[in-house]
């Protein structure tokens, strides 16, 4: 309990100490304290019940709700787009800063980022937006509703590897997992720090998105076709999800492929009237964004054309999809690789990109993608700096230090699982 208490400590002080988040310290420091006691206490986890482990992550999440976002402005995009829509503007068709929508600006309007670019997020999202800003356009009520998402991901955890819930009635366990510790990941999804830090307090809303992505893996043997509609709505939120296709197609048939390709496709038609700038805003960011890159950094400086590290990262994921159809592997596994794939060869990884692979890292155990959640957050090192001058530093030590222990480790675990009898992980 008291590497819990030293955690929690660590990351209450990141969101309300009076300027715990300068950088690189005291907020690295800090961040540091939480990560190293996340990682003793995952040790020492069966020491802890189900509901002690339920009560205090709720706990912790609800003394981050009330904290205003200040590491990240993007929950203030998301409740313009939002507003936007509530006023009857399709959000696809104008950037905030557009002369067109002046007379909506708000108090927090200047808080938004990148408002000369239209939105990024695909049509779910902006559903969703819009029935939160409909209700109340406050950074409140988003971060409660991205918070029950959260909770809702950690008990799909729970169902999928049969752990106890928050109530300690067992969940049915229909993953195929084998040889893990029931509670183990549950806890590792419930506690750690980047969830807490980039949900319950930054106000990302990932965990809408993956709950899902999760609730299709947990359907999708009994019922295909409803397991390719959610998948199709997960991706409706971020596209991620769609590198699964090959394999939903391959393992579960024609039908919960199409589904799964049809459904954000839908939800994209009443914003149609948005006519060439439906996607003017993905494309400026699959353009021109780079930020905190792994193996892309490598990539790029490659003899050749200048777009070719994108061109290899994208070949790689379909090349990962693709194999994960070839082989028939399930629907969780296939997410798993695709979205780790993404992950290593992306040319932006924003901290809580990661939260991404983080399900099946807690339920594969899987230690290299824990550690990126670790790892990751400090590429927030440079945020000062940017706050003053306009440009965030990425010196070449930061990035080894963010990248190379991860592909260090998962290249030694892929080694050791290799030389082993089922070295692939179960098929969720």
């Amino acid at each position: 309990m008291i590497r819990l208490a030293v955690l929690s400590a660590s990351v209450l002080a990141m969101a309300w100490v009076p300027g715990a988040q300068s950088t690189p310290w005291p907020l690295l420091g800090l961040w540091i304290a939480a990560f190293a006691a996340y990682g003793l206490a995952a040790r020492s986890v069966r020491d802890l019940s189900p509901r002690a482990i339920w009560v205090g992550a709720i706990a912790l999440r609800m003394g981050l709700l009330g904290a205003a976002p200040s590491l990240s402005e993007d929950v203030y995009r998301y409740i313009w787009d939002g507003w936007v829509a509530r006023n009857g503007v399709n959000t696809f068709a104008f950037a905030p800063a557009a002369t067109e929508l002046t007379g909506l600006r708000t108090e927090w309007w200047e808080l938004i980022n990148h408002p000369g670019i239209p939105t990024i997020y695909p049509p779910g999202a902006q559903i969703v937006f819009l029935v939160l800003a409909w209700i109340a356009p406050a950074w409140l009520l988003f971060k409660i509703a991205w918070v029950a998402a959260d909770l809702v991901v950690a008990l799909l955890i729970g169902r999928l590897c049969g752990a106890p819930g928050p109530d300690r009635a067992p969940a049915n366990a229909i993953s195929g997992l084998t040889g893990v510790a029931p509670l183990l990941p549950v806890f590792l999804y419930l506690w750690n720090p980047l969830v807490l830090i980039e949900v319950a307090w930054s106000g990302h809303f990932e965990p809408v998105g993956i709950a899902l992505m999760l609730s299709a893996v947990l359907v999708v043997r009994s019922r295909a076709w409803l397991g390719g509609v959610l998948l199709g709505l997960g991706a409706a939120i971020k596209f991620a999800p769609l590198a699964a296709v090959p394999a939903l197609f391959r393992r579960y048939g024609m039908l919960a492929a199409v589904l799964a390709v049809l459904t954000p496709g839908i939800l994209y038609l009443p914003f149609l009237d948005a006519g060439s700038r439906l996607f003017e805003g993905l494309r400026t960011y699959a353009d021109i964004w780079e930020f905190n890159a792994g193996l892309y950094w490598v990539m790029k400086v490659l003899p050749g054309p200048a777009e070719l590290g994108r061109w290899l990262g994208a070949a790689t994921v379909a090349g990962v999809a693709l194999f994960a159809g070839y082989r028939r592997v399930g629907l969780g596994t296939a997410l798993y690789w695709t979205v780790g794939a993404g992950l290593l060869v992306s040319p932006t990884i924003h901290p809580w990109y990661v939260l991404w692979v983080l399900p099946f890292a807690s339920l594969y155990r899987a230690r290299a993608w824990i550690l990126l959640t670790g790892t990751v957050f400090l590429a927030y090192g440079g945020r000062d700096a940017y706050l003053a001058t306009g440009v965030w530093p990425e010196p070449v030590w930061l990035r080894l230090l963010i990248h190379g222990p991860v592909l260090a480790l998962l290249a030694w675990d892929w080694r050791k699982s290799s030389r082993e009898e089922g070295a692939d992980p179960p098929a969720a």
